[in-house]
């Protein structure tokens, strides 16, 4: 793993890099109906919402592995033709994501995401939120050889930003959040997860625990 970038402050970051799910939004909803409509279509048993809220965040791959020993090609496509409307639909800001991404946006930060959702998926997100005015860019986990915990996204999308590791910042709610940006030699902040395990999150030792986003605008300033 790569040394990071320590702060004593942080006016010097310009760029922002989040997460999606569980940072910024909350699309379960319309991942849990994709999951079990694919389930079902390959003959596996529908899952709780429980026992799929866990492993949002996670490559997909993961989830699956843990519920099937069946093709997971055949799997991912009948994933994609529910979630392709359901994700998006479902999908709502959490709160505090919206003023904080707007208040961060007039503040002259550029805003990127990257994360493991479909590029699709991502898109159609953003423009549902009429997030796509302030997001410079995102990354989804077809763009890159390796999703989550590997640093391929956030690399990706430092550069798209042409940030480095001296003025980017991650933000996100999962271990694999921390693991990546670490790799990525960033440094990172972790929103306490809707979905994940906060006391793994903790121990994963990022820069900073933040309770809310709400936390973060002022912590740029004024730190």
């Amino acid at each position: 793993m790569q040394e990071f970038v320590k702060f004593s402050n942080y006016n010097c970051i310009k760029n922002l890099i989040f997460d999606l799910d569980g940072t910024l939004i909350d699309s379960s909803a319309g991942v849990i109906e994709a999951t079990n409509y694919a389930l079902k279509a390959i003959g596996e048993l529908p899952r709780n919402p429980m026992e799929i809220k866990r492993f949002i965040g996670c490559p997909l791959e993961e989830m699956f592995r843990n519920f099937s020993n069946k093709s997971y090609e055949q799997f991912w496509k009948y994933f994609q033709e529910s979630g392709i409307e359901a994700i998006a639909v479902s999908a709502k800001p959490l709160d505090g994501a919206n003023e904080v991404l707007y208040t961060l946006y007039r503040r002259g930060f550029k805003i990127g995401i990257g994360t493991t959702k479909m590029r699709i998926h991502v898109e159609k997100i953003l423009k549902k939120l009429n997030w796509d005015i302030i997001v410079k860019t995102y990354v989804g986990g077809d763009d890159v050889a390796r999703v989550k915990p590997a640093p391929d996204v956030y690399k990706k999308v430092m550069k798209l930003l042409e940030g480095d590791k001296t003025d980017s910042l991650v933000i996100g709610d999962t271990i694999n959040d921390v693991i990546a940006a670490r790799t990525a030699g960033l440094p990172v902040f972790a929103v306490k997860s809707p979905f994940g395990d906060n006391k793994e999150l903790m121990r994963s030792n990022p820069d900073r625990i933040l309770n809310n986003l709400l936390e973060l605008p002022a912590i740029l300033y004024h730190d």
